[in-house]
């Protein structure tokens, strides 16, 4: 649990910490921010990323370091992270419109267990995720950049949030019904991917 702690927190920090992917144009440094001095569209970790098949569900990461190794180790444990987070925030997006399309939109879900249930019940295969890309770069100041992107199949993201959701509806006294889960999860993910493809 403590892992999954450390990650989501990792993955909060991810925005702060790293340098921004989305637009890598080459501009005059100002600041003692290291700028690339290779690639300037957007890398092809991130592209995987974006292009998620839908038997997968995928995360990016970043990280700097004057060592190779410790910028890969950084940027993987920032994609778990990122994982971790993308877990729970899709957990929380299916359990909303589930309860709403049983009609129990008023019924509350209790956050917190929701984030314990996913973080315990996600542990085991975030740290056996698979790294679909990896690419070093050398900055400008010497010290590397690495970028990962990291998938765990989607029937597995999709098994996890299923049980947090029987959890939560034990603890609310809400009877699971399986097929309208798997409903919302589904239109919900299609959701969230359609609205990455249009970033």
């Amino acid at each position: 649990m403590k892992k999954i702690l450390m990650i989501i927190i990792a993955a909060l920090l991810l925005p702060c910490m790293s340098i921004s992917c989305a637009a890598k144009k080459k501009i005059k440094n100002t600041s003692n921010i290291p700028t690339r001095i290779q690639k300037e569209d957007k890398d092809d970790c991130l592209k995987a990323v974006e292009n998620e098949p839908s038997d997968e569900f995928r995360a990016y990461g970043s990280g700097i370091s004057s060592t190779r190794d410790f910028a890969r180790h950084k940027a993987t444990l920032f994609a778990k992270g990122e994982l971790a987070s993308r877990l729970y925030s899709q957990m929380l997006n299916v359990m909303k419109a589930y309860r709403n399309d049983l009609g129990l939109g008023e019924k509350s879900l209790n956050e917190n267990d929701i984030k314990e249930d996913i973080g315990m019940m996600s542990e085991q295969e975030i740290e056996n995720c698979r790294i679909v890309c990896s690419d070093i770069y050398r900055l400008s100041d010497g010290t590397y950049e690495c970028v990962v992107c990291v998938s765990i199949p989607a029937i597995k993201a999709e098994a996890i949030t299923g049980a947090a959701a029987i959890n939560e509806d034990e603890r609310t006294q809400v009877e699971f019904h399986e097929d309208q889960f798997r409903k919302s999860y589904r239109e919900q993910l299609e959701e969230f991917r359609k609205l990455r493809r249009e970033q």
